[in-house]
Formats: structure tokens, C-alpha cells, sequence
């Protein structure tokens, strides 16, 4: 995972300023004038990763509008909000929706840079889990319709005996789908496939 800093300001100082600063860390930056530039070149790339440093107000489409706007498009990328006219409900309204953190203009260049790694560390995590989720659910897609029921019906704490009576199957039946079912998911037990389960993403 590469660590790009991905920083939407409309003020074209800050942004030489700021990329000057972090690129210094040995950090990759890429610089945009406005939300709709940055959206316009990755509005498609859904597991975008790094940091996203976004001015609160700018000509037409402000960051913390646009944070508002409707659900996150990328999970993986923190967002850190800066603004020279924080109020505390603008603070808010911004961790309600989900900011990493929050700064005031002028920015503290340690501060923010302490906190653009730490944000960093914070989109691996996430980046790990949603290589998790990808591994797990492309398993359970491998499972067929007969091997989807079965193990639901296991898993809701049937026995073989019980699964075979609900689903109109024979014992021997179940546990042929209950076999394949874990050899497709890499499990040896009901309570690993359990534990695989729980660990899909909710849709």
C-alpha cells in the first residue's frame, strides 16, 4: 500500500505549501483545486488508500458539504478536514461524519504531520480488513446454493441428523455439502466457519 497524500485546498499557496512539506516526509502527494477535480480522475476507485486532506470551505462544493453529501465512497482513505473558520459545531458535524481529524488554519506542521502518519497507519488497518472481508467473501461465493443452505442451517446450531430432516436430505447428503462446504472455505470445524462468516462485510 502506497502512502499518498491526496490534498483538495482552492488556495494554490497552500497546496505548494503543503505538498512542499509533506513531500519532504518522503510521502507521495497529489494536489487538486476542488472536489469535483478530485472526484472527476478517482471517483471510481473505490479502495483508494493514504490520506485525504480537505479544506472545510471552498468555492462551489466545501469538503465538510461534500462529507455530508451521502455515504463515504472510500472506506479505506481517513480524512483529515482543515479550515482557517472552525466553530465547534463545524468540529461536529465533521467527526459525525466520520473525520480522522480536524484542523485549524495556520496548521501546526508537526501536528499535522504526526497525525497524517498516524492516519496513514489507520488506512493500512483498514486496507488489511478489507483484504480480509475480499478473501472471505470471494470463499463463500465459491460455495454452491445446496452448500450455502446446508452450513446456514448447521449454523444456526442443527445437527447433521436435524439439518438432513429441515432440508428434505439424507444425512449422508449433509455431510457430503457440509465437507465441501469447509474444504471451499478452508475450515476443519462448524465454529471456524462460524468465526469466517461473522467476518463478512454487511452489505
Amino acid at each position: 500500500m502506497n502512502n499518498t497524500v491526496w490534498l483538495i485546498d482552492d488556495d494554490a499557496s497552500i497546496r505548494e505549501s503543503m505538498a512542499f512539506l509533506l513531500s519532504g516526509m518522503g510521502w507521495a502527494v497529489k494536489t487538486f483545486d476542488s472536489v469535483d477535480a478530485f472526484t472527476a480522475q478517482h471517483g471510481g476507485e473505490k479502495a483508494l488508500t493514504g490520506c485525504l486532506l480537505l479544506d472545510m470551505r471552498m468555492p462551489g462544493k466545501g469538503g465538510l458539504a461534500w462529507l455530508e453529501e451521502e455515504e463515504w465512497p472510500w472506506p479505506l482513505l481517513p480524512v483529515i478536514i482543515m479550515t482557517g473558520h472552525g466553530t465547534v459545531d463545524a468540529c461536529r458535524r465533521a467527526f459525525r461524519n466520520g473525520v480522522f481529524e480536524f484542523f485549524t488554519k495556520p496548521l501546526d506542521a508537526d501536528r499535522l504531520i504526526e497525525t497524517v502518519g498516524l492516519a496513514f497507519e489507520e488506512s493500512q488497518r483498514r486496507f488489511s480488513a478489507w483484504q480480509e472481508a475480499m478473501r472471505i467473501t470471494a470463499r463463500f461465493a465459491e460455495l454452491t446454493a445446496r452448500e450455502r443452505e446446508v452450513l446456514s442451517v448447521l449454523m444456526e446450531g442443527c445437527s447433521n441428523k436435524e439439518a438432513a430432516a429441515r432440508l428434505g436430505l439424507s444425512p449422508r447428503t449433509v455431510e457430503a455439502h457440509r465437507a465441501a462446504a469447509f474444504a471451499k472455505l478452508g475450515v476443519s470445524s462448524l465454529v471456524q466457519a462460524i468465526r469466517e462468516y461473522d467476518k463478512l462485510p454487511s452489505v
